[in-house]
């Protein structure tokens, strides 16, 4: 692989993690915003989490795997170090890790609380929505780590990475 590629892959690298951290945030905010407005009674707010939690798994999903491509095609970049290319593979393996995790054992049995919509919470139900808030936060907040490490200028000022 010549170095014009392994360029190209630490871009998309850069790009991806930053585009997570974005689309989460943003995603979050308007969550947020929706399920808390009187515009929307319960039935209305259970609605918007079955439709918009799916995509927000299946984003991060894309934009994960975009940044394992990435880095894999980086592997060899002149002035990326062994020591920051293992940290950006790391967090990105824990980041997804924790997204998957999330998706499987927290927000899907969420899911079939709130289905049907406008049905009552049951047991359990504030426990795994507080769980999936600080599963988020940590993924979220270790994707920032990972986009400032990777953004983050190389050392050398004639380096290429």
């Amino acid at each position: 692989m010549n170095q014009l590629s392994r360029q190209l892959g630490m871009m998309l690298a850069r790009f991806a993690l930053s585009a997570w951290v974005g689309a989460a945030t943003l995603f979050v905010i308007n969550g947020v915003r929706m399920v808390t407005s009187d515009a929307f009674d319960s039935t209305g707010r259970d609605h918007v989490s079955l439709i918009r939690f799916p995509a927000y798994y299946l984003t991060g999903a894309i934009l994960m795997a975009l940044t394992f491509a990435g880095l894999l095609a980086a592997r060899r970049l002149t002035g990326l170090t062994t020591r920051r290319w293992v940290t950006l593979i790391t967090l990105t393996f824990v980041v997804s890790a924790l997204m998957l995790g999330d998706y499987l054992w927290v927000y899907l049995p969420l899911a079939e609380m709130i289905t049907p919509p406008g049905s009552a919470r049951p047991q359990g139900f504030r426990t795994l929505h507080q769980a999936s808030e600080t599963v988020n936060s940590i993924q979220v907040g270790l994707c920032l780590v990972a986009a400032l490490i990777a953004n983050w200028p190389p050392r050398s000022r004639d380096s290429d990475s």
